[in-house]
C-alpha cells in the first residue's frame, strides 16, 4: 500500500484546525455542569425543543428522535439522520455506536442523563413551565456558548423579549379573560396559571378566568357545560392528539356546539386553536417560541 503524504497532511491539518477553532468549556445546565469542547461536530439531539434550536442555528446533527415530530422539522426523518430512540427512551446502543462529541437531552429524556453522560458529554435543556421565558433564555444561551454564537443568541433574546412584552401589554389592556383547554382522546381538560401552560397567563398577560392550581400533566378534566358556565372572553384550544401524531387535528370543530355558542368567546369569534406541536412538543425552541407568540397575537385580534 502506498503512503499518501498529501492525504495524511490534509487530515492532520483539518484536525489541527478543529482543535484551534474549539476550546474546552464548562457549561451549566439544570442537571449539573458539563465539560466539553466547543463547536462539537458530532451532535445527537433527543428532544424536539433542542432539535428546533440546532435547526435554527444551522447545526446538522448526526442522530435525532424522529417521532412525534413537528411539521416544520420533518426533514429530520430522512435516513441521513440516525434514529436514536424516543423522546422518553434513548437508544443507548445506537448512541454509543455513533461516537458523539455531544448529546443534548431534553425534559422527557432527562432521567437518562447519568447514563448518557457515560457515553459522551451531555447537556440538558429543561425549561421551567412556571418561569418559561427566563429558563428558555438560559437554554438558548447554553447553545450560544457551546456553538460560539453568543451574539446571535443575544439578538434573538432581545427581539423575542420585545415581542412577548408587546403581547402582554395588549392582553392586559384588553383585560383578556381566557380559558385554556386541551382535547385528548375525546376528553377536555383545562390548564390555569401555575400549570405547564403558565406562560399564557404569566408571560403573555392573559387573565386566568378559572383558578385552577392543579399541576397535572394533562390538565383538570372539564365538560362543555363547565366552559359555558365559565363564559370565557377568549377560548384557547389545543389538540393533544394532533401534537403526538394521532389521526385528529380537528379539535376546534368540536367546540361548535350549542353550549359553547353561548360564550362571549364564540359570539366574538375569539376561539383560537393553538399550534399543538409547538406548545406540547417543542416549546422553548426558537422557531416554536416564535410560533407561540404568533398564536397569542392571533388570539387577541
Amino acid at each position: 500500500m502506498t503512503f499518501n503524504l498529501n492525504a495524511w497532511l490534509t487530515t492532520a491539518l483539518m484536525a489541527v484546525s478543529f482543535i484551534a477553532n474549539s476550546k474546552t468549556i464548562s457549561v451549566e445546565h439544570p442537571l449539573g455542569v458539563t465539560t466539553l469542547e466547543s463547536k462539537p461536530e458530532r451532535v445527537i439531539v433527543l428532544g424536539m425543543d433542542t432539535l428546533d434550536i440546532v435547526d435554527y442555528l444551522n447545526i446538522v446533527p448526526i442522530g435525532v428522535v424522529k417521532a412525534p415530530i413537528p411539521d416544520y422539522l420533518t426533514k429530520y426523518q430522512s435516513d441521513q439522520f440516525a434514529s436514536v430512540g424516543t423522546l422518553h427512551e434513548p437508544d443507548f446502543e445506537t448512541i454509543f455506536s455513533l461516537k458523539p462529541d455531544l448529546i443534548i437531552a431534553s425534559n422527557r429524556s432527562s432521567p437518562a442523563y447519568e447514563e448518557l453522560s457515560e457515553i459522551a458529554p451531555t447537556v440538558v435543556l429543561m425549561a421551567d413551565t412556571q418561569q418559561f421565558w427566563q429558563t428558555t433564555q438560559n437554554g438558548w444561551r447554553m447553545f450560544g456558548e457551546i456553538f460560539e454564537v453568543e451574539d446571535k443568541i443575544e439578538q434573538l433574546i432581545a427581539e423575542t423579549s420585545l415581542e412577548i412584552d408587546q403581547v402582554k401589554r395588549q392582553a392586559q389592556a384588553s383585560n383578556a379573560k381566557a380559558l385554556m383547554v386541551m382535547t385528548n382522546g375525546g376528553n377536555v381538560s383545562t390548564f390555569g396559571a401555575g400549570s405547564r401552560y403558565d406562560a399564557i397567563f404569566d408571560e403573555f398577560g392573559f387573565e386566568q378566568l378559572v383558578h385552577n392550581d392543579k399541576v397535572l400533566a394533562h390538565g383538570d378534566l372539564i365538560s362543555f357545560e363547565f366552559i359555558a358556565q365559565a363564559n370565557p372572553d377568549y377560548l384557547l384550544v389545543m389538540d393533544r392528539d394532533k401534537a403526538i401524531g394521532r389521526d385528529s387535528g380537528e379539535a376546534k370543530q368540536g367546540f361548535y356546539n350549542a353550549l359553547i355558542a353561548q360564550t362571549n368567546a364564540a359570539k366574538n369569534n375569539r376561539i383560537t386553536e393553538l399550534n399543538p406541536q409547538v406548545w406540547y412538543i417543542s416549546a422553548s425552541g426558537i422557531t416554536a417560541t416564535k410560533m407561540m407568540i404568533e398564536d397569542m397575537h392571533n388570539a387577541l385580534q
